[in-house]
């Protein structure tokens, strides 16, 4: 069954290289948005995941408040979890960890983060998925057949994409950038106990300051069919 999990840097094409990859090899693609509705249906209270957005520009006071204001009053967990239609075929546990009773933000981002984990699992014992960020790497680092990688860049190619992508002056795409990266590092390292850029993470680590999209797209899927070979693993239906 095939497993990708991929971690990348802001603004080192990282979204690109796994839509490409999930496209070659048919992959189911699982990325943070995706998660996020799933959160919301299971009854994650919309601050949680506003706190959980790596790229907001806002501090986390401001956050928070626009969140409160915008946040609907929560309701009890529906028995039926997640939408089918987002991830078709999937049961996952989820009742216990919300509730109607407004928990401390702590409380609320914990949950958050246990559900999350749920699901990666859930989609890995699947397989044919290829999941991004959320601490796949960390969460299935003893999945006998899942290939993780890291997409890098240097911060100057970093700096130029933001600025293009999201038409900012140098200045507010290096604090995008850096705020960013800082918010990944907290979150493995609170929630995960590990480093973000720790190397021995993945099978791959991939600079696209030194390779081409299309390189790293054929990196990915030669390493990943070399993987499966090497440790047995079925392929996919």
């Amino acid at each position: 069954m095939t497993v990708v999990t991929i971690s990348r840097q802001l603004g080192s094409h990282g979204e690109e290289i796994a839509t490409r990859v999930a496209q070659e090899l048919n992959l189911r693609l699982i990325d943070a948005e995706i998660i996020n509705r799933a959160a919301q249906q299971a009854g994650v209270p919309q601050v949680a995941l506003v706190e959980m957005e790596h790229e907001r520009r806002q501090s986390l006071t401001n956050r928070v408040l626009n969140a409160l204001r915008a946040m609907p009053s929560l309701s009890p967990l529906s028995e039926t979890g997640t939408s089918q239609a987002e991830l078709p075929g999937l049961t996952i546990p989820f009742a216990g960890l919300f509730s109607t009773t407004v928990p401390p933000l702590s409380a609320w981002l914990d949950g958050y983060v246990r559900m999350v984990g749920l699901v990666i699992q859930g989609l890995a014992r699947e397989g044919n998925v290829l999941l991004v960020g959320r601490g796949g790497q960390v969460l299935l680092k003893d999945h006998p057949s899942a290939l993780h990688v890291q997409i890098v860049a240097p911060l100057s190619d970093r700096v130029a994409v933001i600025r293009e992508r999201l038409d900012l002056n140098l200045r507010a795409a290096q604090n995008r950038i850096r705020a960013s990266d800082r918010a990944r590092f907290d979150y493995v390292r609170r929630y995960h106990d590990a480093d973000w850029l720790d190397a021995t993470l993945y099978h791959l680590t991939i600079n696209t300051g030194r390779l081409s999209l299309a390189m790293a797209v054929e990196l990915i899927i030669e390493t990943q069919k070399a993987l499966a070979e090497a440790t047995g693993a079925e392929p996919d239906k």
